[in-house]
């Protein structure tokens, strides 16, 4: 049986030390407990069904939880509406729920529920968000999920990654920041914040940055021949041949499999007709 069912269970996980300042009003602690008393059966059943299955909670679970955590803001809430519609706007959304997170007062079992529906919204709006790390998706927590987040430097439009539990002031802010590190005029920059395993807002970039480059080359047949040594390795091959008598005028390299071997240690990316390649 989940903890949820005797609240408060949990302590914050050391990542969920990370608590930007909230936005909006202070949440009803009060209403959310007598809300959880009346739900938290049906969400503990859920969040253990996914838990067994290795998944996120499914959408049934997911609207439950907005129904709890939105009844410490009141029925006008987009949380409210998210549990009887099943879809809201995302940033609006995560204004609310990160205002109950990110509040020191916050019970542990409340930033837990947050986790959970957070997960999955942004899962759910942007099926092309990444863990931090390579773990599965139902371990996931805000802190370690990185959320595509479209930002403008200096004329210049990408896309960067930003973990979930950040909101709407720390992403206004990103712009500036940006533009002081010229990350319009650095294309190896831009293909470094591409990777959605890259926390945009680590506090560190250039370290960051520093720490992972491998190099940049023409294209990924150049990348690939370096980084695999694959003049050794075809010079091992045709000593091996040579000795059993067998001669031949060339061989022809696999770059799309041996790209996948290099991929377990590097990441590429490419940017402005060049590969760069990270250890990310």
């Amino acid at each position: 049986m989940n903890s949820l069912e005797h609240a408060p269970p949990l302590q914050h996980a050391p990542e969920q030390q990370l608590r930007p300042a909230p936005i909006r009003e202070i949440p009803d602690w009060r209403r959310l407990e007598v809300a959880l008393a009346r739900h938290g059966e049906l969400i503990s059943d859920g969040i253990a069904y996914a838990e067994e299955r290795h998944t996120g909670v499914n959408q049934e679970t997911a609207e439950c939880i907005a129904h709890v955590l939105g009844r410490s803001f009141g029925p006008d809430s987009a949380l409210a509406d998210y549990a009887l519609e099943g879809s809201g706007n995302y940033e609006t959304l995560r204004d609310e729920y990160l205002t109950i997170y990110n509040n020191a007062e916050a019970p542990a079992w409340a930033v837990e529920l947050v986790d959970y529906f957070g997960s999955h919204l942004i899962c759910q709006t942007f099926p092309e968000a990444a863990s931090a790390s390579y773990e599965a998706s139902h371990s996931l927590k805000l802190a370690r999920l990185h959320v595509p987040t479209e930002v403008t430097v200096d004329g210049l439009t990408m896309t960067v990654y930003v973990p979930g539990i950040y909101g709407r002031e720390t992403i206004t802010e990103l712009p500036e920041t940006l533009s002081e590190l010229h990350l319009a005029e650095d294309e190896g920059l831009q293909a470094f914040l591409s990777i959605p395993r890259v926390n945009v807002v680590s506090g560190n970039i250039m370290e960051d940055f520093d720490g992972s480059y491998v190099g940049a080359w023409r294209n990924i047949e150049e990348a690939v021949t370096e980084l695999c040594l694959l003049d050794d390795r075809e010079e091992e091959v045709k000593d091996f041949a040579a000795e059993r008598k067998l001669y031949f005028d060339y061989l022809s390299p696999d770059y799309e499999a041996l790209q996948e071997e290099l991929e377990e240690t590097f990441t590429f990316a490419e940017k402005g007709g060049r590969v760069y390649v990270f250890n990310v």
